[in-house]
């Protein structure tokens, strides 16, 4: 039976500041600066460079980091100003579904 990540312990379910990112092999891209509207702004280790990676590259959440879609610098794309651009948070929750256990005992015992 397939557990679904929002009943997973071992999935997160948000993606926070300073989290590493990890591409399709496992490696660190570098740690989450901050999350905008549509992308996730990454810096790497000792640089002050931003480096931009959208979020529907992000596959799934972990305790290990983020996991995004691709090898590593295919994922990553130029910062180019779009930080100024975005409203930016240090917290970016993920989206649950609707309908889920919690809710459904909720409305049985109401």
């Amino acid at each position: 039976m397939a557990v679904e990540w929002w009943e997973s312990p071992f999935q997160r379910k948000s993606i926070q500041h300073w989290m590493k990112v990890l591409d399709l092999n496992g490696k660190v891209l570098g740690r989450v600066d901050c999350i905008g509207e549509t992308v996730l702004f990454v810096r790497q280790r000792f640089s002050r460079k931003l480096w931009a990676v959208p979020l529907a590259r992000v596959e799934r959440v972990s305790g290990r980091g983020v996991h995004v879609a691709g090898r590593e610098r295919e994922v990553l794309e130029p910062e180019a100003g779009r930080k100024h651009m975005e409203l930016v948070t240090a917290t970016y929750p993920l989206a649950e579904p609707p309908y889920t256990k919690l809710e459904a005992a909720r409305h049985v015992g109401a």
